[in-house]
């Protein structure tokens, strides 16, 4: 990873610079000098009207925006494949969840974005049932590089007076570069939380929030980020993000990595039998408004393994770390530091690979991996989030687990899309799809136990 000098000088000494909140260097809390600076900075650097620096992850500030905006009597609208942090942010809120599917891949077994219309048909839903809409709450882009039409979300929630907050976990380098989609705020978004230390060089946990207009109070921040973060925050943590935020700002800081990754496409459609996403897909599309040129998404099948299988072979073969897998895919994620080198070592492993590998018609014929976002209906929901997190539970046998409320939130990857959260209802259907995605490679987050044969479900009042 390439980080600012004057950062790297500190990180020599980490012990040293492993500072408390001493006068002179602000306070996290209320700051009112260095990190009042730095986040006016990073501001003006990210295109906000304010920012916050987070020592918890942008998982902290999911939870922050959510409590920002939505109380116990309020709707959230969100993508169902937001991140874990947004239903915990939903207990702690004790709003009502209003869940839009994104639109899915059948093929890869990749969810995408949410359309206009799905939206359009979420808000009409909660005015159906009476219910006040807080906040609209989507990921965009995706683990997969895949951003949505952001401006039209963000105008269909303005013409219902909500705000719009995006996960730009994955975009935090979007307004350092033409070559980039444009970022969320840019596009009208409210509220934008990114994970600073996954494209950008800041220390792993450190994240920014920042927020662009008058639709979200800066005081509800503000006091949320008061509630959850830490009192005592890592000073490390701080300084990683004000010298990411310098680093971004560098003329030539994304160029080597922009032409890098286009190297590397050039180099993999060159390679027989490869494939890329960029391939498969149609951007202007349902779900799919551009593509992130820093994301690589291989579709590993066209080589004669899983994405698993190929992920676990580059890592302990050639010493190459994709950012993730699923059953037909590997991600690969460049940044600041990514170089050509990094480039031909790639091309070099797949093809030595390719020259092993079975061909497609050797394989043998195996059923895709059922997805979660392929459903087409949600579990019936009988809790809220909130209800179910302080219901009283028990852990039960798969058998005996079908027709009780779930007390687990258990994500499949792939696709990443959950198929049940505290309070819906479990089905034979969805433990035999959690199960099939388990057996074919695939994890299932959220799962105590990784076995399946016992799940965790809400003990309903006598």
């Amino acid at each position: 990873m390439s980080v600012l000098p004057e950062f790297r000088e500190v990180m020599a000494s980490p012990l040293r610079h492993d500072l408390t909140e001493l006068p002179g260097l602000d306070y996290l809390s209320s700051p009112t000098g260095a990190i009042k600076e730095a986040q006016e900075l990073a501001a003006a650097a990210f295109g906000a009207d304010a920012t916050w620096f987070l020592v918890n992850g942008t998982t902290v500030g999911i939870q922050a925006a959510v409590l920002a905006t939505c109380g116990p009597a309020d709707a959230l609208i969100l993508a169902r494949n937001c991140h874990l942090a947004a239903f915990s942010a939903m207990a702690l809120a004790g709003c009502h969840p209003i869940y839009v599917m994104p639109v899915q891949d059948e093929n890869l077994g990749i969810a995408h974005g949410i359309t206009p219309d799905a939206l359009r048909r979420a808000f009409s839903n909660a005015s159906s049932d009476g219910r006040h809409v807080g906040a609209v709450l989507v990921v965009c882009p995706t683990y997969f590089g895949i951003t949505s039409d952001i401006a039209q979300l963000a105008s269909i929630c303005h013409e219902h007076g909500a705000p719009l907050l995006v996960d730009e976990a994955h975009g935090g380098h979007f307004a350092f570069h033409a070559s980039f989609p444009a970022h969320a705020l840019a596009q009208g978004a409210d509220v934008t939380i990114q994970s600073t230390h996954k494209v950008l060089s800041s220390l792993g946990q450190s994240s920014m929030l920042h927020v662009k207009g008058d639709r979200v109070s800066h005081e509800c921040i503000s006091r949320a980020l008061q509630t959850l973060q830490s009192s005592s925050p890592s000073y490390l943590l701080l300084a990683s993000l004000d010298a990411a935020r310098a680093h971004a700002q560098l003329p030539d800081t994304f160029q080597e990595p922009l032409d890098a990754a286009a190297a590397a496409r050039q180099l993999l459609r060159e390679l027989p039998g490869s494939g890329l996403l960029d391939d498969h897909i149609q951007t202007g599309t349902d779900g799919i408004h551009g593509v992130d040129p820093l994301r690589l998404t291989l579709v590993a099948n066209s080589l004669g393994m899983s994405g698993f299988a190929l992920d676990d072979l580059l890592q302990r073969e050639f010493g190459v770390c994709a950012e993730m897998s699923t059953d037909k895919t590997v991600v690969f994620a460049l940044g600041p530091g990514s170089r050509m080198e990094h480039v031909r070592q790639l091309a070099a492993a797949l093809s030595s690979i390719r020259g092993r590998s079975r061909s497609p018609s050797q394989q043998r014929s195996q059923p895709p991996l059922q997805s979660a976002a392929a459903r087409s209906s949600l579990p019936e929901m009988r809790l809220t989030p909130r209800e179910a997190f302080f219901a009283r539970t028990a852990r039960v046998s798969a058998h005996e687990a079908v027709g009780r409320i779930c007390a687990e939130l258990l994500c499949p990857y792939p696709p990443g899309v959950p198929a049940v959260v505290p309070g819906e209802l479990l089905t034979t259907d969805v433990i035999e799809m959690l199960r099939q995605v388990a057996s074919g490679g695939g994890k299932v987050a959220g799962a105590a136990d990784s076995s399946l044969e016992t799940f965790a479900v809400i003990l309903e009042a006598s």
